[in-house]
């Protein structure tokens, strides 16, 4: 084998090892139960689904004498974790794995599922095989290797007990585990991933191939690519999508719509499979028309298009990409412009260009990020992968592009980075990046955390203090409702494997500090929350559990859509306040979406049609992708005719008010007038 050929086949194993790492998650979801019954219990419940019975969430399904049975929606987050389940109209159905399994119900196929979903499991065996650990050993020992800071031994024990029920590790004696001959077997089948690799730079990796998009997106591709003019025609529509896992979520919503499906069973899919409420569904189905995703065949009928079917059959998450970049503005774009390490700041100002505002770009950031093709080489930074960089040249990009900003506009990037906006902007990512990295900036651990978190309810109009220490709480946050004083205690919890346990917080704790604050409400905030456990001991505290990514949301949504404090304070009302505060962003969501588009169908019909009515608007926009109700559109007629804004004015009264005609006028003025009064009052909270 000659050196090139050496070559490539070491930067084909990175590649593999990298991919492997990126795809599986941290946290092994929970199983009630004693150890010893797991496997068993794991067999029953396939072997029930497997039957064909339908198995409500709320049902408790029978498992013999292996343990008192829990519902399954107690069972749900493993059996969906582990990719062997999903859930359809609230019921839980076996998925391609899942009957794979029941067909071949082995140790050895639960081990491979396990190695194919989670990170450190079969790298934890590799640690046991070099010689016989006990648990606290193999813990230094993994941590040590891949730069952890678990600071239990949770994790490693978690994933020692399922090595040891699925006869991959054994006991020695004197607490020592020791790998088995079914062990060695996996381990020499198994792809480990080298802690070496992930910090391999891809820039230094000979050229990545990229695989061919199939025909349905490849045409959509050519098209653009042979009418430079489409690029205009992208949209610039809100996006929105289940998280975490973004790519993967849409994923499952377009496997369900593979065949036609009702307005009402793809809600109800969503509804139960990411338990959302109703009207946070209704704002994503926008988004899935206008991405090139799903089609309406019928009246309320939709299925999934060509391309994005031969997405789902490739299983590509690149293809994803295309059929957004196709659709939507300031995608592969995006990977052009952060060729050479940019700032998030500068990424979200190239975005004006596009019509695009720091929300959405967040948005198509992300996805970018989860399909490898970005990278975050430091905190507030955006670079192109190796991978990104060869295929952002296969995409057709708007050619009007700059890859290098003026220092003019570097200039005022610096300037508006003092403006709210970029503090938010800022704010955010230190939140996000001290999530989990505890000891991010110097810091005492945790303490950048705290101080991140104190000042994003800062921004949000709390008055908000960062107390921290032993013996308090860690921030305290004050508000006035109908005249009285209310007060929430907020424990931050930054954790580097991304997930807070039960173990993590103390009721004890909370309550003295509940207590001695006088607060009505406690919140605690994470990267995220591991486990049912601490699920129900937040339910039945009435304790509030929000991630970062949640707080994020919530502070970009109170500036984009002018939420009060009394509303974004529902987040602390357990156990259902987010939900109500998520019902109140989608709703005011939609009622910006239906004015932009009412502002748009003005600006493109009025000088044909001179006057246009609410009525007239909601034939148009029919079987659009927003396809506004009625209702909506005599909403938003109202509100942009009122005195206070005046940019439409009625030209008859017509006592019907859906038949009212109405003109735009002074538009510019209205827009100068509004931004200079939000200036002047921004100046003076200065």
């Amino acid at each position: 084998m000659d050196k090139k050929q050496v070559s490539d086949v070491l930067v084909a194993d990175v590649q593999k090892q990298k991919s492997e790492w990126r795809k599986k998650a941290w946290s092994i979801p929970d199983l009630r139960g004693g150890k010893q019954i797991w496997y068993e219990l794991v067999k029953k419940l396939v072997k029930v689904l497997q039957t064909g019975e339908k198995c409500d969430l709320n049902a408790v399904p029978f498992t013999g004498d292996l343990v008192n049975s829990q519902t399954w929606r107690v069972y749900a987050p493993f059996l969906k974790g582990m990719g062997l389940v999903y859930n359809h109209s609230g019921s839980l159905v076996l998925s391609d794995k899942g009957y794979s399994f029941a067909e071949k119900p082995t140790r050895r196929k639960l081990a491979d599922l396990m190695q194919d979903r989670f990170r450190l499991f079969g790298e934890m065996l590799d640690v046991v095989s070099e010689a016989p650990v006990t648990i606290e050993e193999a813990d230094k020992k993994i941590c040590r290797k891949y730069g952890l800071n678990w600071n239990n031994l949770s994790n490693t024990r978690k994933r020692m007990d399922w090595l040891e029920i699925l006869g991959l590790i054994n006991a020695t004696g004197n607490h020592k585990w020791e790998i088995t001959a079914e062990g060695k077997k996996a381990l020499k089948d198994w792809c480990i991933v080298n802690p070496e690799v992930l910090e391999y730079e891809d820039s230094d990796m000979d050229e990545t191939e990229i695989t061919e998009p199939p025909m349905e997106i490849a045409v959509l591709l050519q098209k653009l690519e042979e009418c430079p003019e489409l690029h205009k025609k992208r949209c610039t529509y809100n996006i929105c999508v289940p998280s975490p896992n973004r790519i993967e979520n849409l994923r499952i919503i377009i496997q369900f719509a593979l065949n036609r499906v009702s307005r009402k069973e793809l809600f109800e899919f969503i509804e139960n499979e990411f338990e959302l409420k109703l009207s946070s569904v209704e704002s994503m189905l926008p988004f899935l028309k206008a991405s090139g995703l799903l089609e309406e065949v019928g009246r309320n009928i939709y299925i999934a298009t060509a391309a994005a079917r031969a997405w789902i059959e490739t299983g590509n998450d690149l293809d994803f990409i295309r059929i957004l970049h196709v659709h939507m503005r300031f995608v592969g774009e995006i990977l052009l412009y952060a060729e050479n390490d940019v700032v998030r700041n500068n990424i979200y100002l190239k975005g004006q260009s596009f019509c695009m505002n720091n929300e959405k770009i967040r948005w198509i950031v992300g996805f970018l990020l989860e399909a490898g093709l970005l990278e975050e080489p430091q905190y507030l930074h955006l670079k192109t992968t190796k991978l990104g960089l060869i295929f952002a040249k296969t995409l057709p990009l708007e050619k009007s592009i700059e890859c290098n900003i003026s220092e003019e506009n570097v200039k005022k990037e610096e300037n508006r980075c003092e403006r709210r906006a970029s503090k938010l902007d800022n704010i955010c990512e230190r939140l996000s990046a001290s999530a989990t990295n505890p000891c991010i900036e110097g810091k005492n651990p945790g303490l950048a955390f705290e101080e991140a978190i104190s000042d994003i309810f800062s921004y949000m109009g709390f008055k908000s203090e960062h107390v921290g220490g032993s013996g308090d709480t860690d921030v305290v946050l004050k508000w006035k409702h109908n005249d009285d004083m209310v007060v929430a205690i907020v424990d931050g919890k930054s954790k580097s494997n991304g997930q807070v346990s039960h173990g993590d917080i103390s009721d004890i704790a909370l309550d003295t500090h509940k207590e001695k604050n006088d607060a009505n409400y406690v919140a605690v905030i994470g990267p995220g929350f591991s486990g049912e456990t601490i699920r129900n001991f937040a339910l039945k505290k009435e304790y509030a559990l929000i991630t970062d990514k949640q707080l994020i949301e919530i502070a970009n949504a109170s500036e984009a859509l002018g939420l009060s404090i009394q509303e974004i304070s529902l987040m602390f009302k357990a156990p259902d306040g987010f939900s109500q505060l998520e019902e109140i962003i989608s709703s005011k969501r939609r009622e910006l979406d239906v004015i932009s588009e009412i502002i748009r169908q003005f600006c493109n019909k009025q000088e044909l049609l001179e006057s246009l009515s609410p009525r007239d608007l909601f034939l148009l926009l029919i079987n659009s992708s927003i396809s506004p109700s009625l209702e909506e559109l005599i909403r938003g007629f109202n509100t942009l005719s009122n005195n206070q804004i005046g940019i439409l004015k009625k030209v008859n009264k017509n006592t019907i008010p859906e038949n009212v005609q109405y003109i735009l006028c002074d538009e510019k003025r209205t827009i100068n007038r509004m931004r200079a009064l939000a200036n002047v009052i921004e100046k003076g909270m200065e």
